[in-house]
């Protein structure tokens, strides 16, 4: 049975985590692999050249070495080991499954803000507490999006749940309970 490239990054991840827990180097690894995520992300065609079978597996050493010089000796050491087991095209999936295991060990969340008009930074700092405060957990990332079609209010989404505190909401649950009646 294959797996799926989520299913191998959660499995290398877990493995990386616990051992840069020994290493105490949890921070370092973190910084290293979203710079490799980064670097992946903006070049597509690396994860294409490492794992096809378009050019030779020395060629692909020049690469990985050329990427890794730029990484701590663990991650060198697992970028060593990922290749070796033809693994390079999850490096991305590793990298999203260890933010996640991190943010979760560290009470982090992301959040999405939808309003209608761009939060000052006031606003931006009190919604974090409120979202921090509701959700119980230590430090909240905030991404905030415009988007005028909400009329007003705000919507909040933290993972798989959302506050939707809209007009446009509001304005439909109204409509809906009218047209039932």
């Amino acid at each position: 049975m294959k797996l799926s490239k989520n299913q191998v990054g959660k499995r290398y991840s877990k493995a990386l985590y616990e051992v840069a827990t020994e290493q105490n180097s949890i921070e370092e690894m973190l910084e290293d692999l979203k710079s490799l995520k980064q670097v992946y992300e903006e070049n597509p065609g690396l994860s294409f050249a490492l794992a096809g079978r378009s050019i030779s597996r020395t060629e692909k050493l020049k690469i990985l070495d050329t990427l890794k010089n730029q990484f701590g000796e663990l991650m060198q050491d697992f970028l060593g080991l990922v290749f070796d087991n033809n693994r390079i095209d999850c490096i991305i999936d590793i990298a999203d499954a260890f933010i996640e295991k991190y943010d979760e060990e560290n009470g982090i969340v992301e959040a999405t803000v939808t309003t209608t008009i761009d939060l000052n930074s006031d606003q931006s700092k009190n919604l974090e507490s409120v979202i921090m405060k509701r959700f119980s957990v230590n430090k909240v990332n905030l991404t905030k999006i415009v988007d005028p079609s909400i009329i007003g209010g705000v919507i909040i989404r933290v993972g798989d749940q959302v506050v939707d505190g809209s007009v446009v909401k509001r304005f439909n649950d109204i409509k809906k309970t009218l047209l039932v009646n």
